[in-house]
């Protein structure tokens, strides 16, 4: 099990990977347990089912390239032709700017539990891959791991600001630094790599369905997830219900 402390305002919220069943910790005003195996009712705790993929890490290497969409692996291969180079654990600072600009841009801090880490904590929890050619940061994707699983948690890049050619090259990268992930956890005998959730196949924008698509061209199989989350604090009640509410009227008008 792992567990991510962060600062919210003037709450302390904790954020659980890697665990079969949803458990109460001490010390926070809320916690979120996230891509949690089982299903578990009641003990205080809300429950969302969610999907995602997930790539068995005990198949040889071969197979999981051949599983793996034949563009998926033309776009690697040209990622290498391109000589788009990987690094491991460099360049915290400029990614964890890229991810917190694509979030603003995204709206993803639409959530009072949501927090874009900075580099301290993503050095102390994170294993992050980042991908440049000519010195030119591309794109970035940051992991957790715990020995036995790895899971693809941020991802970033300057798909938003660039011209066609170079999102080309942005696109290649993408999918060269999953496939590095993949080698290093298989290096590394850990069993399952998960790629962090699929949306519904019933949402409609297509933005997120090119996203599940991109996931599961990697070859990976669709699997249940649960997420949990239990309130302790009264004032993170209200102050959640007030964001969510200024939210949702932003939303409308």
């Amino acid at each position: 099990m792992l567990v991510l402390e962060r600062r919210i305002l003037l709450f302390n919220v904790k954020r659980v990977y890697f665990c079969d069943y949803p458990c109460d910790l001490d010390g926070c005003d809320a916690v979120h347990i996230l891509h949690c195996r089982n299903q578990v009712e009641g003990q205080g705790f809300n429950c969302e089912r969610r999907l995602t993929a997930v790539t068995d890490l005990d198949q040889d290497v071969d197979t999981i390239w051949a599983n793996m969409d034949k563009n998926c692996r033309r776009q690697i291969r040209k990622a290498v032709s391109e000589e788009i180079k990987v690094r491991m654990n460099e360049r915290y600072g400029e990614f964890c700017q890229m991810n917190k600009e694509l979030a603003q841009i995204k709206g993803f801090a639409s959530n009072l539990g949501f927090s874009t880490p900075d580099a301290e904590t993503l050095r102390r929890y994170g294993t992050l891959f980042t991908a440049a050619r000519n010195g030119e940061l591309l794109a970035g994707n940051a992991y957790l791991e715990d020995g036995e699983h790895i899971l693809a948690w941020l991802s970033a890049s300057k798909r938003l600001e660039v011209d066609r050619s170079l999102a080309s090259l942005i696109g290649w990268a993408n999918r060269l630094l999953h496939w590095e992930a993949l080698r290093y956890a298989k290096d590394k005998g850990i069993t399952e790599f998960d790629w962090g959730g699929l949306w519904p196949e019933t949402e409609a924008d297509q933005d997120k369905q090119n996203l599940n698509r991109f996931k599961l061209s990697f070859g990976g199989d669709v699997v249940t997830r649960y997420c949990y989350e239990k309130v302790y604090s009264g004032p993170f009640r209200a102050a959640q219900w007030l964001y969510r509410s200024v939210q949702s009227v932003g939303a409308r008008s």
